[in-house]
């Protein structure tokens, strides 16, 4: 199932989009109001939709309190909105939020019809392939996320000042600068992957982060924060604290670091290099460590110094007879009839 945070900022992203680029409603028509799943967001999108059809020509700047005028929600107001909008991701990636926002829809159907069938097949005894399914795609509880009236706009959280710093050694260091160069500048994503595999990095956030930027970016779909953290989930959704040496950070707040982190544009193929060279160095020593050189096979004998090779003398070798040619037979001699 999906995550109901990540569905809850995809659906914001969509809802932030749209309020800075109103036109970008025309590449995602096909999502409707009912494939939100918070309130909220239905009755936005709603009011975005009908402002787009009636009014396609009222500016950026007036549709937060255009859309909190039509949508009429409690507690959301033109501030809301606009704070909405800031905390948005990109809006020409529209298209990407809407497919996430569409995807947490499908699943949540599925688990809906998967209850009835199972309720249906109750009487027939234990159906383990529907058990099995219903794990793939548990429903979470509702809550006070969902039934709160307008949810916050996302914003990573930030590291407390009385909190240890994050410290790590120079080798993850490293990595966290190239994934940092990737997320923020994911048009070097293509030429480092082709060299750089992803057993170079860290087991754990650095080789999961690095495995999802390569997969959203060969897909053809935007690299940001929520894309990279929805992959991530999409492939192990049961591990979503992760350990980052001395604390336990939670993977949005380590893709928030990432984000934030200042870096040199391009860093991600000199420092990949250096990352590559390392690993492959690390694996040839280990590799040579587990050869033992004095080890001889049970039948295999010394082999003769060079000393004992030059001085020993060389052995006679006979050439081998030659083959006589058969004999030849000869004519018998014609002796010229001349008289004297």
């Amino acid at each position: 199932m999906t995550n109901p945070d990540l569905a809850l900022r995809a659906e914001q992203a969509v809802i932030g989009a749209a309020l800075r680029e109103p036109q970008r409603l025309d590449q995602i028509a096909y999502l409707t109001p009912d494939r939100m799943a918070h309130p909220t967001n239905r009755a936005l999108l709603a009011a975005l939709v009908e402002s787009r059809t009636s009014n396609p020509a009222t500016p950026a700047a007036r549709m937060p309190d255009l859309i909190a005028q039509k949508a009429a929600v409690r507690g959301v107001g033109a501030d809301y909105l606009r704070r909405l909008a800031d905390a948005a991701p990109q809006p020409r990636n529209i298209a990407s939020y809407a497919r996430l926002v569409q995807e947490a829809a499908v699943r949540r159907d599925l688990a809906l019809h998967l209850d009835r069938l199972r309720t249906t097949a109750g009487e027939r005894g234990p159906q383990p392939s529907l058990d099995r399914l219903a794990q793939r795609l548990e429903q979470p509880q509702p809550g006070a996320k969902f039934s709160e009236p307008a949810p916050e706009p996302y914003q990573p959280r930030t590291q407390p000042t009385h909190s240890h710093e994050v410290r790590v050694d120079l080798r993850l260091e490293r990595q966290d600068a190239v994934l940092a160069d990737l997320l923020q500048h994911p048009e070097h994503v293509r030429e480092v992957s082709t060299w750089l595999y992803a057993e170079a990095f860290e087991a754990g956030p650095r080789r999961e982060v690095y495995e999802a930027i390569v997969v959203v970016a060969e897909r053809g779909d935007p690299v940001d924060q929520l894309t990279i953290e929805w992959e991530v989930h999409r492939q192990d959704p049961e591990r979503y604290e992760v350990k980052v040496e001395v604390t336990v950070e939670e993977r949005p707040d380590y893709l928030a670091r990432l984000a934030a982190t200042a870096v040199v544009v391009g860093a991600a193929v000199e420092l990949g290099r250096e990352i590559m060279a390392e690993d492959i160095r690390a694996k040839l020593a280990s590799d040579f460590a587990g050869i033992d050189v004095t080890t001889r096979g049970p039948s295999t004998d010394p082999a003769p110094s060079p000393e004992v090779r030059v001085n020993a003398p060389a052995p006679q070798v006979q050439p081998a007879p030659l083959l006589q040619p058969p004999p030849v037979q000869q004519a018998p001699a014609v002796q010229s009839n001349i008289r004297p």
